[in-house]
């Protein structure tokens, strides 16, 4: 892969995550770690943008770097970025910006590379043969559910508390991913648990978890020992669907890894380098409250 940083690293690089809010990213403590791990001089920040104009503004300072988008830029990237990687063309949003030698722009998606592998990490597992329950259907469950079809599930079955947005995606899937048996649940948590126990690989894609008094959208009675679970919530150790899984005897795994890898993959993109995966996860582990 060609190698997007000069040979002397002279003059400072600055990357950046735009988003907002944005003030809860983890992401300038794990790219900061790997730059000095690998004694480059560059840093990384985040920037609350909000809108086109300031997006628009803000790219400029990071031509020479690289630039994340989260929540709620993803589409506006991948709508305003000159080139698009197959990664973005699939899932339709942009996570990663690469500033090119001609000075245009590329759109990519990590995070579905992110995702397989904290998957095979922290659960040895792939989505092949699997079937999977997925809690919740935002962006960040539209991206796991293409991602997992992409990677050879035979069956997803979507829930979350909006019909309109899981009936909505079970539409989309079920045309960008033919070759697998799309379902809907009622959205009840009774419905959720039933559902749920006929899964073999269970993803909670929600914000449940993001705050210490919420509390897990799927009792203990969902689960059972041959299940895993991921949940894609990477600020606690264990979240509260993680502890109701636990308690039935699955095995389960926060989106620590998923955050990690996925950046990595970013940093890759932007210089051609392979990032220090292990500084980047000290540093998060270091910044997590009771890690």
């Amino acid at each position: 892969m060609e190698t997007h940083l000069p040979d002397t690293m002279t003059n400072q690089r600055r990357f950046a995550v735009f988003g907002h809010p944005v003030a809860h990213s983890l992401s300038p403590a794990m790219h900061n770690a790997n730059f000095q791990a690998l004694g480059l001089e560059a840093t990384y920040e985040k920037r609350d943008i909000d809108s086109v104009a300031a997006f628009y503004a803000a790219l400029a300072d990071y031509r020479q770097g690289g630039v994340n988008c989260t929540i709620p830029l993803k589409r506006i990237a991948f709508e305003n970025c000159d080139h698009l990687d197959s990664t973005a063309q699939r899932f339709g949003v942009v996570n990663t910006i690469r500033f090119n030698p001609d000075a245009t722009t590329t759109g990519f998606n990590t995070d579905g590379t992110g995702f397989l592998q904290s998957l095979q990490e922290e659960l040895h597992t792939t989505p092949s043969g699997q079937s999977l329950f997925i809690f919740g259907c935002g962006g960040a469950g539209r991206a796991i559910a293409i991602t997992c079809a992409d990677a050879g599930a035979t069956r997803i079955v979507l829930a979350n508390r909006s019909t309109t947005r899981m009936e909505t995606l079970a539409a989309e899937l079920t045309l960008l991913t033919p070759q697998v048996t799309i379902e809907t649940t009622l959205s009840t948590p009774a419905a959720w648990a039933q559902a749920c126990r006929t899964c073999d690989l269970i993803v909670q894609c929600s914000s449940v978890g993001l705050h210490p008094r919420d509390t897990s959208p799927l009792p203990q009675n969902a689960f059972h020992s041959r299940q895993k679970l991921y949940d894609l919530i990477y600020n606690t150790p264990a979240t509260p669907t993680m502890i109701a899984a636990r308690a039935a005897g699955a095995q389960t795994a926060n989106g620590l890894g998923m955050l990690i890898h996925q950046g990595a993959a970013s940093f890759t993109i932007w210089t051609g380098l392979q990032a220090n995966v292990s500084a980047m996860r000290h540093a998060l582990m270091a910044s997590l409250p009771h890690s």
